[in-house]
């Protein structure tokens, strides 16, 4: 009897997997770069702004050594923000998809993507799961990071005042209710919180004329502002038939700033019509994003936010009352250089000023339309790049420094010194593009003993070069087909011996500590195993959240010109910190400390930061939290 339950029990694990003596069969995920990333994971970035985010497409190669077909089950687990191209499901812990292969030499495609957080943020990771099931029913599992780049650190409002006039509510009372309204503002906000503006001369009260609709659009009312204002005035009106729109006063004689008519025209008066069929639909006015996988775009469930987003877009750039617009229409998109730039090509407007729904004129980044279809699973309506580029012909100029616009470039400058025979590592930092960069050497040579690692950008190892200047050329590839590569061409020198770390000879405080913490952690001279390193000692400010610091103070002046920073992360109540910064002791105030080489805040290796020499008795490290708390581990100061 024993002897049978034993050979039931090794028969078992044969059906569930391997035998143990030989490594389970894995799928092996590659990206456009060539670069298998079952060790490191996939990147996605949350944009600033809420608008549709770039997706990464994958290539899935199956195990080589099962009997097939083969089908992969995909699940993209955290969040219900996460989705994958069609066809695909949306599940409230994230998306999933299946992949069949006929034999082991065929290759397939997936794309990933995450839906806008809104609001600031703080970086997230989530995992994708893999699940093998072979043609004799075995089963293998296999899992890998997906690391979310939030770039919405801090909150992002118009830069103008916008008016909302709900007087004239009068048929439905849409309106009426606060999670209606609040749904409704923040879509129109959205647009404006792209726009680079300054408020305009104040329109006197009573002066701006519009109309708005009664039912089926008939018995037009004339309306007037009640009250001055210098921004934007939105009249919300909801009616019972036929459709919902949006609409500008089309005058545009308040477009004026200092006493000074403005280029443009700008309609400085807008209009939201909106209209449901409520026997047949359930509005949606949640605005929390872990609920947006919930509305459905041509199903019974109206979302409200979406719908004003789109409708309005009529109003504030996408009908012939802008100039801009209908030159836009009358050259079918070839007037646009940005535009053609972007896509590739010209992406004219269809006869209702809509982006056509064709997949040509999909965004090319994000693979959604605003509209009815795209690559991914139609819910919420979104904001694209392309649609605010196209939205810039009706007079409107976007911020170009918000992360969707901005190019790859290397941040990262110069390089310290490398202390030969000593362990080495530092990390160049970039911005702008899609950001699950690549990076490679493409020009001279690291010194020997250094390596470049492709996905992080870090340059790492024990330096066996002779002393001496070296010179590498690094490549930066970002996650956009059409983008062109950025390089830097680095100056690395090989000395005798390593720099000083300052930190050791001062003396730490901080703005709070936790009982359980030690401030002294912060210059102990201790290089952590990891962010979240249990063994030796932590500051952390738990339960403290907002702006924190952690300070260096030393008897006398110390010339410091960069530093390294070990972030502390416990993925519980201390995380990495939205933003960080250094500030020194100027002799009368704190200052921020000048020629800063950008402040990363990867997790599991210091973050270097480089800057014009300073001469100081104190360095204080400056940390604003997201929502949790933050911390660190060790902080370095050196004058070489």
């Amino acid at each position: 009897m024993k002897r049978t339950l034993l050979s039931l029990a090794l028969l078992s694990s044969v059906l569930v997997g391997v035998p143990a003596a030989h490594a389970a069969p894995t799928v092996q995920v590659v990206d456009m770069f060539g670069r298998v990333v079952n060790g490191y994971g996939v990147k996605l970035v949350d944009w600033e702004g809420y608008l549709a985010n770039p997706y990464v497409e994958l290539t899935v190669r199956p195990p080589q050594d099962v009997p097939f077909p083969v089908t992969i089950d995909l699940k993209a687990e955290g969040t219900s923000r996460l989705m994958m191209d069609l066809p695909s499901q949306l599940t409230a812990t994230g998306a999933t998809k299946s992949l069949t292969f006929a034999n082991a030499s065929e290759q397939k495609t997936f794309k990933l993507a995450i839906h806008s957080k809104r609001g600031a943020g703080t970086d997230e990771q989530h995992t994708l799961r893999l699940t093998t099931k072979a043609a004799d029913n075995t089963t293998y599992q296999q899992t890998m990071p997906i690391r979310v780049q939030q770039d919405q650190k801090t909150s992002l409002e118009p830069t103008i005042p916008i008016t909302f006039d709900y007087r004239y509510d009068t048929i439905t009372g849409y309106f009426s209710g606060q999670p209606f309204r609040t749904a409704a503002e923040e879509a129109v906000k959205d647009w404006f919180r792209f726009f680079d503006l300054q408020p305009f001369d104040t329109v006197a009260a009573g002066t701006e004329n519009n109309h708005l609709p009664g039912n089926d659009w008939q018995n037009t009312v004339s309306v007037t502002n009640n009250a001055a204002y210098n921004g934007m005035w939105v009249y919300f009106r909801g009616i019972q038939t036929p459709y919902s729109t949006g609409y500008p006063a089309a005058n545009g004689k308040y477009h004026a700033r200092n006493g000074q008519q403005l280029p443009g025209p700008i309609h400085r008066s807008t209009a939201m019509i909106f209209e449901y069929d409520e026997a047949g639909k359930q509005l949606f006015t949640s605005l929390a994003d872990e609920d947006w996988y919930k509305t459905e775009i041509q199903g019974s469930v109206l979302d409200v936010h979406g719908l004003v987003m789109h409708e309005y877009g009529h109003a504030v750039a996408f009908h012939s009352d802008w100039a801009g617009m209908r030159n836009y229409v009358s050259t079918s998109g070839a007037s646009d250089q940005d535009v053609i730039d972007y896509m590739g090509h010209p992406v004219p407007l269809d006869s209702s000023y809509h982006i056509p729904g064709t997949q040509e004129s999909w965004d090319r980044l994000s693979g959604q339309s605003g509209g009815w279809t795209h690559l991914f699973p139609t819910r919420r309506w979104m904001l694209t790049k392309l649609a605010l580029l196209v939205a810039e012909n009706a007079g409107w100029k976007v911020n170009r420094n918000l992360t969707p616009f901005l190019k790859p470039s290397i941040v990262t400058t110069a390089l310290p010194q490398v202390a030969a025979g000593q362990p080495y590592q530092q990390t160049l930092s970039a911005k702008g593009g899609v950001p699950f960069y690549d990076w490679r050497v493409t020009g001279g040579a690291l010194p020997a003993g250094l390596s470049l690692d492709r996905f992080t950008g870090t340059i790492s190892g024990t330096s066996t070069a002779a002393a001496g200047t070296y010179s590498a050329t690094v490549e930066l590839r970002d996650y956009d087909k059409l983008s062109t590569p950025v390089t830097r061409t680095f100056q690395i020198t090989v000395g005798g011996t390593a720099p000083e770390n300052l930190a050791r000879s001062a003396t730490p405080t901080g703005s709070y500590t936790s009982p359980w913490e030690s401030v002294a952690a912060l210059n102990d001279g201790i290089d952590p195993s990891s962010s979240n390193d249990t063994a030796n000692p932590r500051w952390g400010t738990w339960p403290q959240t907002g702006t924190q610091w952690a300070e260096l103070t030393w008897p006398s002046a110390r010339t410091i010109r960069s530093a390294d920073v070990y972030i502390f992360d416990d993925a519980m109540g201390v995380r990495a910190p939205a933003s960080w910064k250094l500030q020194y002791w100027n002799g009368g105030a704190y200052a921020d400390v000048p020629g800063a080489s950008g402040y990363p805040t990867a997790l599991n290796r210091y973050n270097r930061v480089s800057f014009t020499e300073v001469s100081t008795t104190r360095l204080r490290v400056v940390l604003t939290s997201g929502q949790d708390s933050v911390g660190l581990l060790e902080v370095k100061a050196y004058g070489s």
